[in-house]
This record gives C-alpha cells, structure tokens and sequence, in this order.
C-alpha cells in the first residue's frame, strides 16, 4: 500500500511543482498566481477570481471583478468612489494615486489609496472602518470590457504583495 501511494504521489508530483506558480483563467487570458495567494470560490458573479493572503504584517485579500463590455463605469467614476471609502491620517478623504501603464498590449490604469478604509460597494464607507488599511486596483481596459483587479487588507500585508499584484498583471497572457 505504501509502495503505491508513493508512486502515486511521484506520477502527480510533475503536475504541481512547489516553486512553480499556478494560473487562472480570467476571460480569455491566464494570471500567474503565486504560492502563498490562496484560491477562494467567488462570493458574487461578477468575481472571476478570489484569493485570500497571508503575509507578514497581516491579511489581505484579491478579487478580479468583470461587470460585462461597457458596464461597471469609468476608471475616474471607480476612483471616485474607491477614495470616498477612505479617510487620511487627518480625517479627511484620501487622495487617490493614479499611475498609467499597460500590459498585453492593453491600457491599465493602477490606483493606490491608504488610510482608514470601510470596504462597500456603493459610494462612501458602508460597514465599520479600520485604520492603517490599503486598496490597490489594477483597472485593464481589454478588448470585452474592463476587468478590476483589486488587492485590499492591512498596510503592511498590501507592501508585501503589491510588487507580486504587478508581476501577475505584468505577466497576464492569453489563454489557449
């Protein structure tokens, strides 16, 4: 019995290397993911993908949102209402951070808001705020609508995995 569980373990072994990143599917294109991003089934329709992240400094948590061609609104109305969610160290409504890039040939659009945050979907915190929190999203403006690639949670967690959120949008390909 040994023998066979042992060489059934060595047969699959090949398929899922420990240092190799898995991917995802997201639309028609493949997202590297890496080890310690920890798949979650999604929790609404409109999440392709869903992870939960354990790193120092605390958790944080990932989710590609896609709302179909030409719905979900603007990268400005999206950034409009990311940052009504936030506050800064003084109380008052953070200022986004914009930068602009591409991946894949595709426009992205990346957003960087900090401070105390109180996660909703609508406009403006819904829920109980937190304190020392980040948001970083990745809106990619493909050729089926937009899809937005967020990575919220603890400050300290969000520095950690930011770099590993641009590799994968960095390295998106499309799928077979």
């Amino acid at each position: 019995m040994k023998t066979f569980l042992a060489t059934l373990m060595l047969c699959f072994a090949p398929l899922a290397p420990a240092s190799s990143p898995m991917a995802v599917r997201v639309l028609d294109w493949m997202l590297p993911v890496p080890a310690n991003w920890t798949p979650q089934v999604p929790s609404s329709d409109m999440r392709l993908a869903q992870f939960t992240i354990r790193s120092e400094g605390g958790n944080a948590d990932a989710a590609v949102f896609y709302f179909g061609q030409g719905s979900g609104g603007s990268v400005e109305e999206n950034t409009k209402r990311w940052a009504s969610q936030f506050l800064d160290a003084a109380g008052k409504p953070a200022t986004p951070k914009l930068e602009k890039g591409a991946s894949g040939g595709m426009p992205v659009t990346w957003v960087a808001l900090d401070g105390r945050y109180a996660r909703g979907v609508g406009s403006g915190p819904q829920g109980e705020s937190k304190a020392k929190q980040s948001l970083r999203v990745a809106v990619i403006e493909t050729d089926r609508g937009n899809l937005f690639f967020q990575l919220w949670g603890d400050e300290a967690a969000i520095a950690k995995q930011y770099p590993l959120m641009k590799m994968i949008v960095g390295q998106m390909k499309r799928g077979p």
